[in-house]
């Protein structure tokens, strides 16, 4: 019992208990977790490695007898653009030729332009291998400088390769190959260009009506805000219309030189400032403020009057046609003035002055007398031409005889 007593919780009789497997378990299982290593530090040995490998690769370019000679090219390619300054500066005239050419053979098939200047040098390059070289890769990598040093390269170098081809010819080729390229590259940007200009003439054409649109708008904001301020007066003054006629007036006064009845004041408010209006309704213009056979003018819906004064019962306002008016408006007197029914026009503002008026019946009917009697008088004028018979001159020659 006492043995038993001194063995571990987790085994009795040499039999684990559930407790001891639990801990055997989390044991195994942290033995077998490696240790976490420093990323950094691993980071650090993949990129020397890297290294180390594209400078063994570099290395095999231009060693026939390297094992990795064969495939050098195609593992610093498949390595990318970390190989490309190693291989740029594998192009210099001091590197092996084999090694020069090969490296540019990779970089032309990376296509990272970082080795368009290192291959432009190469075109200079002593062993025509290497130009030859160049000038494919530049097919691909090159850019406007390589059209100038190919269009060069093609006109002077009479170099050919070890096999026998021209680097002329091989420039030739490359020239006609960028610039196929390029034609496309000029078709699509001719493409956008045209794009472009379509959607900015769309724009103006859009901006154009809109902005058409608006004045428009603004201007019927005008006139609806002056009409619709005054509708209320207009509808009202509507049925007065009726009455007029019973009310005919006349001038207190006889016309003075200018068209205005004597008294009238042609300045509206105290600070002179002009009180302007609009017609409502297209309709005649008077020369008295009464309807008859008096009409001295008309006025179109819209037109811009200057108020001068009201008749005393506010139906008439004598008006003056502002600057705003329609080509068949007009007011035929010497100062361009007449009397507008109420009902015709907004509503005045405050401050217009009254000119007295008086009752226009006596001087339209003496005017429609005189009419009537030359009708008549022409009738009588013949038979007064027999009064002028008894004047016989034959019976005068007895009476002087003797």
């Amino acid at each position: 019992m006492e043995d038993q007593d001194n063995k571990p919780k987790d085994e009795i009789d040499g039999e684990p208990t559930s407790v001891g497997e639990v801990v055997h378990s989390l044991a195994r299982v942290t033995r077998q977790l490696p240790a976490t290593p420093d990323r950094r530090a691993s980071a650090s040995v993949a990129t020397a490695a890297q290294r180390e490998r594209i400078a063994t690769l570099i290395a095999a370019l231009g060693d026939p007898e390297h094992p990795l000679h064969q495939r050098a090219v195609d593992d610093l390619v498949a390595i990318g653009e970390a190989a490309v300054p190693a291989l740029n500066e594998t192009l210099r005239p001091h590197r092996p030729w084999l090694a020069a050419y090969r490296a540019a053979e990779a970089l032309g098939q990376i296509g990272d332009g970082r080795a368009a200047g290192p291959l432009l040098e190469a075109l200079r390059h002593p062993n025509s291998n290497v130009r030859w070289s160049a000038v494919r890769a530049l097919a691909s990598v090159g850019d406007a400088r390589a059209l100038l040093e190919l269009r060069r390269v093609a006109r002077e170098d009479r170099g050919k390769t070890s096999w026998g081809e021209p680097v002329a010819g091989a420039a030739q080729s490359a020239l006609d190959q960028m610039q196929s390229r390029n034609l496309l590259l000029r078709g699509a940007d001719l493409i956008k260009t045209a794009v472009a200009c379509v959607l900015m003439l769309v724009a103006l054409i859009v901006a154009y009506s809109v902005i058409s649109s608006l004045r428009q708008e603004l201007g019927q904001i005008g006139r609806v805000t002056t009409g619709a301020a005054l509708s209320p007066i207009v509808s009202t003054a509507l049925p007065t219309e009726t009455a007029v006629p019973t009310r005919i007036t006349e001038p207190t006064a006889p016309p003075d030189e200018t068209g205005l009845a004597s008294g009238v004041d042609l300045t509206p408010t105290a600070g002179g400032e002009q009180l302007l209006g609009a017609v409502i309704t297209s309709g005649n213009v008077r020369a008295q403020p009464q309807r008859g056979d008096n009409v001295i003018g008309a006025v179109s819906e819209g037109d811009e009057v200057i108020f001068l004064a009201a008749s005393p019962d506010g139906e008439w306002f004598r008006v003056r046609l502002g600057e705003r008016r329609a080509a068949g408006s007009r007011i035929s007197t010497d100062d361009g003035t007449g009397w507008v029914a109420r009902s015709l026009l907004t509503e005045p503002p405050a401050g217009l002055p009254v000119e007295a008026v008086q009752a226009a019946e006596e001087p339209v009917e003496p005017t429609a007398e005189p009419t009537a009697e030359p009708a008549v008088e022409p009738t009588a004028e013949p038979e007064a031409e027999p009064a002028a018979e008894p004047v016989e001159e034959p019976a005068e020659e007895p009476a002087t005889s003797p």
